[in-house]
C-alpha cells in the first residue's frame, strides 16, 4: 500500500513539473521570501482551470503577504511602497458582482468579480471603484484603486480567490503563493 502511494506521489510531481517546464515559467527563490515574475500569457498549470492574474498594472513588484492569524486564512496583501491609489485590475474575464462600501468596518470598499467555472475574486479596502454591478470586465481592466478603507490599518489591497463559495489559497499566473509568509510578485498582467 505505501509503495503503491508513493508511486503516485511521484508521478504527480513528475507531471506537475514537466507542466511547469513546458510552459517555461520562471520562478525563482531567495532566504524567507519567493519572487515569482511570470512571462505575458504565461498558462494555467492545472491547478485551476481559471487562469487568475496578478491584479496590477504591468511590471509593478508586489509583497503577497499571507498569514496564519488572517481573515479568512487563505487570504493575501498585496503591499508595496507607494500602495495609495494603484490600479487594481480585475485578475480575469467575468461579470462584477459586488460594489459595496462597509464604511470603517471590515473589508470597506470592495469588488466581487464572478468568473467561469465558480470561481470569483474579491478586492478590498479599496479607496474608489471605477466598475458598477453586471459590468462586464476583461482580465486587466482596472475595477478600482488600492486604499485603506474599512478595517486597514494601511494602504494594500486584502484579495481572494472562491471557488463555490469557498476561499482557496491563491494562485496567479499558474504559480501558487507561498503560504505563510511573503511572496514578491511582479505583475505581467496587460504585459
Amino acid at each position: 500500500m505505501r509503495l503503491s502511494t508513493a508511486r503516485r506521489s511521484l508521478a504527480g510531481v513528475v507531471a506537475g513539473t514537466a507542466a511547469v517546464l513546458a510552459l517555461a515559467t520562471p520562478v525563482t527563490a531567495t532566504a524567507g521570501t519567493t519572487d515569482v515574475s511570470t512571462a505575458a500569457g504565461s498558462g494555467d498549470v492545472g491547478i485551476q482551470a481559471v487562469n487568475l492574474r496578478t491584479p496590477f498594472d504591468c511590471g509593478q513588484v508586489w509583497n503577497a503577504n499571507t498569514r496564519t492569524n488572517h481573515n479568512p486564512q487563505n487570504s493575501v496583501d498585496f503591499q508595496r511602497s507607494g500602495a495609495l491609489n494603484k490600479n487594481v485590475r480585475s485578475s480575469a474575464a467575468g461579470t462584477v458582482e459586488t460594489v459595496r462600501n462597509l464604511g470603517n468596518t471590515s473589508y470597506g470598499k470592495y469588488i466581487v468579480v464572478r468568473h467561469a467555472e465558480g470561481w470569483k475574486t474579491l478586492y478590498a479596502h479599496l479607496n474608489s471603484f471605477n466598475v458598477s454591478v453586471g459590468q462586464r470586465v476583461s482580465t486587466g481592466t482596472i475595477i478600482g484603486k488600492v486604499g485603506s478603507t474599512g478595517g486597514s490599518t494601511g494602504p494594500h489591497l486584502h484579495y481572494e480567490q472562491r471557488l463555490n463559495g469557498v476561499v482557496k489559497r491563491v494562485v496567479l499566473n499558474g504559480v501558487a503563493i507561498r503560504y505563510f509568509g511573503n511572496t514578491t510578485i511582479t505583475s505581467s498582467t496587460g504585459c
